[in-house]
């Protein structure tokens, strides 16, 4: 009779930095059922696999605190984009646009309006609930997901496009389902206020509806209603949600002067509001095309009816001032996703619309209409955005990580193949914003701890075994901006609950990633 291991698998001589801050150590890591069984010297113990790591670095597993991959890891379920990175849990229902909790209508809207975004999602439900939402994840993709309640599926379930604030039936209506939605297993609630129909509201809808949320521990995050010009209005509206409702709020993809932004974090902080933020390590941005050229008029009243308005020459007319101003550089846009005519990917508006021989304005209203808003495109903001500025932000306590990431088409946004390599390669070991430790908790234990995943983002025994082991001297971000789909480089092995998804640098195709609860659910379901 074979003797029965002590360990599943027993990651051998690393040099661990287990995500707290705490200065590395060497030692052994012992992995059983799923979970961290051990750590400490453990060499002679019996194992069923063994991985020698000689001095490589064994970290938590990266935690990417807003990703776009609501469908993407259904599409892609082994996401190679994220596992060659380290990353072994997504933040998704970002922005306040998601799938769940919706009705039939709001799905449609949803899925039609978040072409840019997500791409493609399917489902024949009449009704898709959190939880319905949630088990399409479960074992079925390569990485963890924790679920944001969105904004917009609440509100468009209660009012639909309505281009006003909720009324107190309205909020309360909304109120039950972002209630429904955390008992259902999310880890809190996100709003887009640049994004229809969460534009529409007030703040006294969102302190609301970040009431509905608090008293299951869970957090309000807010794409700002604006990241330029009256800034400080918009981080002042999120933290008086922080207040009133007395939540933690957290500020989506912080991007702008750091000496500005930095003190106004500080100021809200120091008030006794618990605000954090994320941000990606680059200068440029990413979003679809209609949401930074195309005022909300035009697109009131959801996808079909701003197709319509664009195809309307008088409407065409009122654009060109607008579309045209010399304030909106074309050359510093670059088309990266186009459902139907995918010939223009990589090219600026501007080269395209020459190609065509067309006005910019004729253009892009007809790019827009002709693909029913289903474009993306990368935005340089050098104006208002430079590398001292991502570097302040991302050296603050309040930081955690992120990739903003969108997988589609055939020139994206590098930052979702390579956000957190690039971190801890050009940002940690070249320029020195952190030293390794504390670059690891910022991609680790920050978001584990800002979402509730309370046994995440740290080594420790008992924690769930979701683990990197990468080579610092050689992590690195392999995309750019004219190759965005190139694999990071680095890291050697990823550990998701307990099974290798990625092993001496190859994929092994498991899929054991699963729906995170927080804590406090988890225990009210045994």
């Amino acid at each position: 009779m074979t003797p029965e291991k002590r360990f599943d698998i027993l990651i051998k001589h690393a040099r661990i930095v287990d995500g707290t801050g705490c200065p590395w150590y060497r030692g052994d890591i012992g992995i059983s059922k799923g979970r961290i069984a051990a750590i400490g010297s453990l060499s002679s113990e019996s194992t069923a696999l063994a991985l020698d790591v000689e001095d490589q670095v064994c970290a938590p597993g990266f935690i990417d605190a807003h990703a776009h991959t609501d469908a993407a890891l259904l599409s892609e379920p082994t996401h190679l984009a994220s596992i060659f990175q380290g990353i072994t849990t997504h933040i998704i229902g970002q922005d306040g646009l998601s799938y769940a909790p919706a009705s039939r209508a709001t799905l449609d809207y949803m899925r039609q309006y978040t072409a840019a975004l997500n791409g493609a999602f399917d489902v024949d439900r009449e009704w898709l609930s959190v939880r319905d939402f949630l088990h399409l994840f479960d074992h079925k993709v390569a990485v963890n997901v924790a679920y944001l309640i969105p904004h917009g599926c609440v509100r468009m379930d209660v009012m639909g496009l309505e281009q006003r604030p909720a009324n107190s039936n309205e909020t309360a209506a909304m109120q039950a389902l972002v209630r429904k939605g955390m008992e259902d297993g999310a880890v809190g609630i996100s709003t887009g206020l640049e994004y229809i129909p969460c534009l529409y509201s007030e703040v006294d809808e969102l302190v609301a509806i970040g009431q509905a949320v608090a008293p299951e521990g869970g957090i309000f995050v807010a794409h700002m209603r604006t990241y330029t010009g009256a800034v400080e209005q918009a981080i002042e509206e999120v933290l008086e949600v922080g207040k009133r409702a007395k939540i933690g709020v957290h500020i989506s993809h912080l991007v702008g002067k750091a000496n500005h932004l930095i003190p106004l974090i500080d100021a809200g902080r120091a008030r006794g509001i618990d605000v954090t933020f994320d941000t990606y390590p680059y200068l440029a941005g990413s979003a679809p095309l209609a949401k930074i050229c195309l005022p909300a008029w035009v697109q009131a009243g959801g996808v079909a009816a701003t197709v319509e308005r664009l195809r309307q020459p008088e409407v065409r007319q009122q654009l060109r001032p607008w579309l045209e101003s010399p304030e909106r550089d074309w050359q510093q846009i670059r088309l990266s996703y186009i459902r139907q005519t995918p010939e223009f990917e990589g090219l600026t508006p501007i080269d395209a619309s020459q190609r065509v021989d067309q006005d910019i304005v004729s253009f892009i209203c007809d790019l827009l209409s002709d693909n029913a808003l289903a474009v993306g495109c990368v935005q340089q903001h050098g104006k208002w955005r430079t590398l001292e500025d991502v570097r302040g932000l991302m050296g603050h306590r309040a930081h955690m990580g992120c990739s903003d990431g969108i997988y589609l088409g055939s020139f994206p946004h590098p930052r979702a193949w390579g956000a957190f390599a690039r971190t801890l390669g050009l940002y940690t070991r070249e320029l020195a914003v952190y030293e390794l430790e504390e670059a690891i908790s910022h991609l680790s234990s920050h978001a584990a701890q800002r979402f509730g995943l309370r046994d995440r983002g740290v080594l420790r025994e008992g924690y769930a075994a979701d683990l990197v082991v990468f080579n610092p001297q050689t992590i690195s971000d392999a995309s750019d901006y004219f190759d965005g789909r190139q694999l990071a480089k680095g890291v050697c092995h990823v550990l998701v609950n307990g099974e290798l998804v990625l092993y001496n640098g190859e994929p092994t195709c498991a899929l054991s990633g699963r729906s995170l609860r927080p804590r406090s659910q988890q225990d009210r379901s045994r």
